[in-house]
């Protein structure tokens, strides 16, 4: 059985937040609270074990570097408790761990010595410090002069150089040219083979799910999943999607005189003359039938979207671009859009419906079909079927 490295059991973090600089100091000699208690994280339960990498994935907020901060030792815990056994070696945000007024070199000396190194180990692995680092004549000049990439370069190298047991490693890859953080990646990629335990985060979903063995979504500090990587990021996806269709639901549907110009009432999806609920054969007959309603006298022409559940667009088309006649207002209208063979290779798609002004940019409303799936008797890559053939 693996062994378990870093273990957090209802961890918290929290922050007393202060509207003004002097209740702070009148906190502490009146009995009355001051502060407003805002939770960073938790509570928080998780167990890595030696070895694997943990990926942290979540937005801005959601409590990822307090997480590693108090991986790392760098905060403590307002509650709960975590353990970590081993060296850790952590690559934080802008400012951590370096004292500007020394050189670099002289910064990898003190922090090398403060993670446990001797001097003459700390000497074996200057030379390929600096050399990994590659930011010349600047290694010996001090940090304050530093470009925030250089700095990162420096903080990188150190980490992965002190043989540490768990590296923490905090949305830091982008570092440099393509050359050099391709650099970076093989150096992790050595680290993992040699089995260290790498924490790491980054809004990198792709690198993520290349690096990591699991991963945890945060989300406002709570655990909204955590578990095999393929699974967790596909829901993360999911809830940003979800997300963004909300957001433009919300802001770019035109109001006038406070009330929508036309809404839609209803979208629905038709094979053989009956309502899709699932899967559809490849090559289908496919009928989506729109209603909706339109306010006052304005014209109103229909667009829509062909999308995949990732996000790509796979067709997109309006009336107004086919020089077809609007529709006019006030009053209640059915459509039917009918695609013939559906060319659409195996995936989940849902086509979107746009009410539009005359000029395709004001959006009067939208909706979105429920989602249906394309079944392939042959594994074919890509998103749509081409007719094709090989000559020699």
């Amino acid at each position: 059985m693996k062994d378990i490295v870093v273990k957090a059991e209802n961890l918290i973090k929290e922050y007393h937040i202060y509207d003004k600089p002097l209740e702070r100091l009148k906190e502490l000699f009146f009995s009355k609270k001051y502060h407003r208690v805002f939770r960073a994280l938790g509570p928080l339960n998780i167990e890595v074990y030696k070895g694997e990498a943990l990926g942290i994935i979540g937005e801005n907020g959601a409590g990822k570097s307090t997480f590693l901060k108090l991986a790392a030792g760098v905060i403590e815990p307002s509650a709960g408790t975590i353990s970590v056994k081993g060296k850790v070696s952590s690559i934080l945000e802008l400012g951590t761990g370096f004292n500007p007024e020394f050189t670099g070199r002289e910064n990898v000396v003190l922090n090398g010595a403060l993670l446990g190194l001797s001097t003459s180990e700390i000497n074996k692995r200057i030379e390929k410090i600096e050399r990994f680092t590659d930011i010349g004549e600047f290694f010996d000049m001090p940090v304050k002069t530093y470009s925030s990439g250089m700095y990162m370069r420096l903080a990188f190298s150190l980490a992965v150089h002190v043989d540490a047991e768990i590296v923490v490693i905090d949305e830091v890859l982008a570092v440099g040219d393509g050359i050099y953080e391709k650099k970076c990646i093989d150096r992790i990629w050595d680290l993992r083979r040699a089995g260290v335990t790498i924490l790491f985060c980054s809004h990198s979903l792709y690198t993520v799910a290349n690096f990591c063995d699991k991963v945890i979504w945060l989300c406002e500090g709570i655990t909204r999943a955590v578990g095999e990587t393929k699974n967790v990021i596909s829901k993360y996806e999911d809830y940003l999607r979800e997300k963004e269709k909300k957001e433009i639901d919300e802001k770019s549907v035109l109001i006038i005189n406070g009330k929508r110009v036309a809404e839609i009432k209803g979208v629905s999806l038709i094979l053989n003359g009956k309502t899709v609920e699932s899967s559809i054969p490849h090559a289908s007959d496919l009928i989506a039938t729109l209603e909706f309603e339109i306010n006052d006298d304005s014209d109103v022409h229909v667009g829509f979207a062909v999308d995949r559940n990732d996000g790509l667009c796979c067709f997109a088309d309006s009336m107004e671009k086919q020089k077809l006649s609007p529709f006019r207002g006030p009053g209640r209208v059915s459509i039917a859009l009918k695609f013939k063979n559906l060319p659409l290779l195996g995936g989940i798609y849902k086509i979107v419906f746009f009410l539009l002004d005359e000029t395709g940019i004001c959006i009067f409303d939208r909706k979105e079909s429920s989602f249906f799936k394309i079944d392939t008797k042959e594994k074919k890559w890509g998103v749509c079927h081409l007719d094709y053939e090989w000559e020699k």
